[in-house]
């Protein structure tokens, strides 16, 4: 038996997170669905809203995304991964500074597979939000909505544009974001070869 440290591959991030959306994919659908539909509200998408039910829907729009991040730190789970985020808070010293030393001991042996990740969540994110745009701009869109009565008549495309976002390209940055700082400060993992 033999044991070696697991390496960051070119392209795990992005798998992992691919992976972790399609496993989960139902809950991060709705969780994505109910940011979006806050948003678009928000932005003005049925009209104008009083400052009250501004100011709850931008808590329900963060706390769905919270609960996203909650769920990939814990598989799947949200209370689980909740209760590890709050571990955090009752860390001592000595483990403050064994997560540093992790930290910058992966950053050092794997920054160029932390770099490839990260240019390739660019191209991911730079390519969805190309479509969303052009989906609005070079398609009727918009004015179908508004005249199906689904957007109110006065609202521009940012309501709709919010919505799409948080269906697509939001819970996969909330995905890769945080399994990439979870790899970044857990411990050199090993394997038995």
């Amino acid at each position: 038996m033999k044991e070696s440290t697991v390496l960051l591959g070119y392209a795990d991030l992005i798998e992992n997170t691919d992976k972790h959306l399609k496993k989960h994919f139902i809950l991060f659908s709705i969780l994505g669905l109910i940011a979006g539909l806050g948003s678009f509200v928000l932005e003005g998408g049925w009209g104008n809203i009083n400052a009250g039910f501004h100011t709850l829907l931008e808590v329900i729009v963060n706390l769905a995304r919270l609960l996203i991040i909650f769920a990939v730190i814990g598989r799947g789970q949200p209370l689980p991964g909740f209760n590890h985020f709050l571990a955090i808070f009752r860390l001592r010293k000595s483990a403050w500074s064994d997560t540093w030393s992790n930290f910058k001991n992966n950053v050092r042996h794997h920054f160029l597979a932390i770099l490839v990740n990260l240019i390739i969540y660019v191209i991911v994110a730079v390519i969805t939000n190309i479509a969303i745009f052009a989906t609005l701009k070079y398609t009727p869109l918009l004015n179908w909505l508004k005249s199906a009565d689904l957007i109110s008549q006065a609202a521009g495309k940012w309501p709709v544009i919010l919505l799409l976002k948080n269906i697509s390209i939001i819970p996969f940055t909330l995905v890769f974001a945080t399994l990439l700082v979870m790899w970044i400060v857990e411990r050199n993992k090993t394997i038995e070869e």
